[in-house]
């Protein structure tokens, strides 16, 4: 049985991009329930970062009579951006270190303002920093536009390196109830299904009371339903799940595992929308964004489909 610091090796640190949209607020809300149990043995330090991005910069440009390329060496823009910071942005950083202590989180908080475009300044950070996980919220965008706006989650998530990256969903976090206690893994029996199903476990280890059950689901494709061969591999894969789970101490009265048949992605989201799962956790294959794009993932294709449920992206730590 392994110690839960070693089944969550790519949470020592964990950044959390602030803002003032709703996406950021239930993704502070997450954190601290997620976080919480962990921030005593596991986490080490929390960092909130808000990046002033390019509306900030039109913004002030709007008060200052010169070019915007030198409008950020300006004085004038300087002590307005000091202002707009100490008045706008500390206290929503503020805030939501408050909300992570009231919840419980013990472990370190830092608060950070960078400057640039949030989606190169998020990633950057977390590298520079050594920061493997990254907890976001998602907004309301269809697949394609994300795709052609840049969404600033779908980004990070596609982002190279050996990252953990949780994509809250867009259902209401109610504050008094955890959002963690059903956890769906979709399984292959490949490593990175693995590397997925040993972070769920490192969950529910640090989560001994709160945790409902873990549904571990295999999805055989509809062209392949009537082949026995296909069949008793998959059992034989969730098996290889249950047992798993089992060797490293999880209850069997909450394993629970599933064989559906058809698209993957469209019955993994199914899967987790009939059992009210609220974390689909999946491993990352290390493709690129737009490889994933072409190729059509299966981890990508549910981060787009499953609205409601927080989806993670989970990478091995040595990738």
């Amino acid at each position: 049985m392994k110690d839960i610091v070693q089944l969550l090796p790519n949470m020592r640190k964990i950044l959390i991009p602030i803002d003032k949209s709703d996406a950021s607020e239930r993704a502070v809300k997450f954190a601290a329930c997620l976080l919480t149990p962990l921030s005593e043995r596991v986490v080490t330090k929390i960092v909130l970062l808000h990046v002033l991005g390019i509306s900030f910069v039109e913004k002030m440009a709007a008060n200052i009579d010169t070019r915007v390329a030198a409008l950020k060496e300006s004085p004038l823009f300087k002590r307005l951006a000091e202002e707009y910071i100490n008045k706008e942005i500390k206290p929503l950083l503020d805030k939501a270190e408050e909300y992570l202590k009231t919840a419980g989180v013990k472990c370190k908080i830092e608060k950070e303002v960078i400057e640039g475009d949030p989606t190169k300044e998020i990633t950057n950070f977390a590298k520079q920093n050594d920061i493997h996980t990254i907890i976001m919220g998602r907004r309301r965008r269809s697949a394609l536009k994300e795709h052609v706006l840049g969404s600033c989650s779908y980004a990070v998530c596609h982002r190279p390196g050996r990252h953990t990256d949780y994509i809250v969903g867009q259902k209401d976090i109610d504050i008094t109830a955890c959002p963690i206690p059903k956890i769906l893994v979709p399984f292959d029996g490949s490593e990175y299904a693995l590397n997925a199903l040993r972070e769920a476990e490192g969950l529910i280890l640090a989560f001994p009371q709160g945790v409902i059950k873990i549904t571990v689901v295999h999805v055989i494709e509809s062209a392949y339903a009537d082949q026995l061969e296909e069949i008793e591999e998959a059992k034989q894969i969730l098996e290889q799940a249950r047992k798993e789970l089992l060797a490293q101490g999880v209850s069997e009265a909450i394993i629970q595992t599933e064989l559906r048949y058809g698209d993957p992605a469209e019955e993994i989201v199914q899967a987790a929308e009939e059992g009210g799962h609220n974390i689909i956790m999946m491993g990352r294959t290390g493709k690129s964004g737009l490889k994933e794009l072409v190729l059509g993932s299966v981890s990508s294709r549910v981060l787009h489909l499953a609205e409601g449920p927080t989806v993670a992206l989970v990478s091995s730590s040595d990738d």
